[in-house]
């Protein structure tokens, strides 16, 4: 189903579309998404869209390459870290990092979120609405799903089981499947008769069970079943959010721009405000399984909590970019991701 918008069209940058102002610079996001690699790729990126866009071929990546990719998203698959982001770039690490692999099968598209159900199944979604799923841990991808002429770039996913998954993105684009992405149904969360073309722009799950969606203009919905139903949850700041965290129980941390960040201990009945966070823009973070939670956002911003989110702390990274997410490796160290690739933090204070 089409969503009708008032808003223009546009070309869809990660900058454009969180309004970080310093994830990317204006990169056209199309299927011929980057700089062609070959002299093939080349005369595909002049053809019309109707033409395959090069596909990905797996094979190691050098750290220099790691470290100039615009990365959005990073999860574990098992052990195995997932990474993805730019020119359709799936990277994964055996070695917590130490080393990379690029998967294969994806076309060269923005990449926006990734999540897994499994250590072996999971989800990839970004712009011109793609989705893609592999079943052996993200060494390689099979499309899905791909709508460049929607112009309705996919921005979170949720893999609940190996059969289903919700997908989420601009202008209210709600996906969802229960046969593992055979099929992908679109949804509309609000009620008959009532529009909302809010940009969606993240989906996690917390509380055993209990799904939530954030996104533009203070966007905040709940659900208790799943996903089978949602409800509009007043948000505690009426700005846009950009994530959201399980922070344990019916616990749950959102946090987007201006450093807003709020916890919940009663899946989103009342919230109170996370001191230390701002003023930067949050884009993502991790909790760590001794309960730390990490923040990170625009400007170089890392903040750490201590307390299950009740105060931060900042972090002194020795790069200074914008950061979309982190991942913990251990319990004195993260992995950061963004505009600068990847970098090592350890949490007592500085990055490398």
């Amino acid at each position: 189903m089409k969503r009708i918008s008032m808003r223009q069209p546009q070309r869809w940058t990660v900058a454009a579309l969180l309004g970080a102002g310093a994830l990317a610079a204006a990169v056209p996001v199309n299927a011929q998404d980057g700089a062609p690699e070959t002299a093939a790729a080349e005369a595909s990126a002049a053809a019309p869209l109707a033409r395959p866009a090069p596909l990905s071929v797996a094979g190691p990546v050098a750290k220099a390459t790691v470290e100039r990719l615009l990365l959005n998203d990073a999860t574990r698959a098992g052990k195995r870290i997932v990474a993805v982001g730019e020119h359709g770039y799936v990277i994964t690490s055996d070695d917590e990092g130490a080393t990379w692999q690029r998967a294969a099968g994806l076309r060269r598209t923005m990449l926006t979120k990734v999540a897994f159900a499994d250590d072996k199944t999971g989800w990839v979604v970004g712009h011109d609405g793609l989705i893609a799923t592999t079943t052996d841990g993200g060494a390689s991808w099979k499309e899905q799903r791909f709508a460049p002429a929607d112009e309705e770039p996919l921005l979170g996913v949720h893999a609940r089981d190996a059969a289903n998954a919700i997908a989420v993105g601009a202008y209210g684009l709600y996906l969802e499947t229960a046969d593992g992405g055979t099929t992908w149904s679109d949804r509309m969360l609000t009620p008959e008769g009532q529009e909302d073309d809010r940009h969606l722009n993240a989906i996690t799950g917390f509380g055993g069970g209990k799904l939530a969606i954030v996104g533009e203009s203070g966007l905040l919905k709940i659900s208790a079943d799943n996903g089978a139903t949602w409800t509009a949850a007043t948000p505690p700041y009426e700005g846009s959010y950009f994530g959201a965290l399980p922070i344990g129980g019916d616990g749950l941390m959102i946090f987007g721009l201006r450093g807003q960040a709020f916890v919940s201990r009663d899946a989103g009945a009342t919230w109170t405000a996370a001191e230390g966070s701002g003023p930067v823009t949050l884009l993502g973070g991790a909790v760590a399984a001794d309960g730390a939670v990490t923040l990170v956002g625009s400007a170089g911003s890392v903040r750490i909590s201590r307390d299950a989110g009740k105060t931060f702390a900042p972090l002194a990274p020795a790069k200074i970019a914008a950061f979309a997410t982190a991942l913990p490796l251990d319990a004195g160290r993260a992995l950061l991701f963004g505009e600068a690739g990847t970098s090592v933090l350890d949490l007592a204070g500085d990055a490398k």
